[in-house]
């Protein structure tokens, strides 16, 4: 299974990335604003935004995006690795 990430912290990057490996997951983090949306999303099998950290007309695009390609989106508000982690063990149970 792959995710992409949209928002969080730089400085969690890797604790992303890890955590989401830990349970199988691999991730793709994007803690910035892109151009090109439409090709960070790929052919992920899912799509976890961070509300708090990204803007909301970023948070919108990659919604519609997701939504053209038939991904699910899980939208997370809180970006620790708390957070993270209860989210990511959610999408596998």
């Amino acid at each position: 299974m792959s995710i992409v990430i949209f928002g969080g912290h730089d400085r969690m990057e890797r604790i992303y990335i890890d955590e989401a490996k830990k349970v199988g997951i691999k991730a793709k983090v994007y803690t910035y604003g892109r151009n090109d949306i439409d090709k960070s999303v790929g052919k992920s099998d899912g799509i976890l935004i961070f509300t708090d950290t990204i803007s909301h007309k970023i948070a919108s695009t990659v919604s519609k995006e997701a939504k053209k390609r038939n991904i699910p989106v899980i939208v997370c508000h809180n970006s620790s690795k708390s957070s993270f982690k209860k989210t990511i063990q959610g999408l596998k149970s």
